[in-house]
């Protein structure tokens, strides 16, 4: 019996440490709760970025709400570096009422929205580009 109960406790032992460890839980996502607002003058075949802070993992949305004249132009979210913006998302806009892009920040840090010309602009342009983040 006391063998039987050796080998028990061992296996039960052994059995035990091999088991998967538990995934820690998912971080909390914060909803945007944080507005930048950034104005400024887009030159033809130029681009401009603009910084701001996560402070926690959250939401991000950005919206082009105005640009005269009426433009479409190249809208981007990324991390700054060396004075520019390293996109890594990007798509072609228009200004609107409606947010063009939306993600999810899954750092805290340093990011940056970027403004460039796809090409058509033959004028500078002024324009407003709004960020919600947390």
């Amino acid at each position: 019996m006391k063998r039987t109960m050796t080998t028990l406790l061992c296996a039960a032992l052994l059995t035990a440490g091999c088991s998967d460890p538990a995934a820690p839980p998912a971080p909390t996502v914060a909803a945007p709760s944080i507005t930048d607002t950034f104005t400024g003058t887009l030159l033809p075949l130029g681009s401009n970025s603009h910084q701001f802070v996560i402070n926690q993992i959250g939401g991000i949305k950005v919206s082009l709400t105005a640009i005269q004249p009426g433009a479409i132009v190249g809208l981007g979210v990324g991390t700054p570096a060396q004075g520019t913006c390293i996109v890594a998302s990007s798509i072609t806009a228009v200004a609107g009422a409606t947010v063009q892009m939306s993600g999810t920040g899954t750092v805290v840090g340093n990011f940056c929205v970027s403004i460039a010309d796809v090409g058509n602009l033959v004028e500078p342009v002024t324009y407003t580009i709004v960020v919600f983040h947390s």
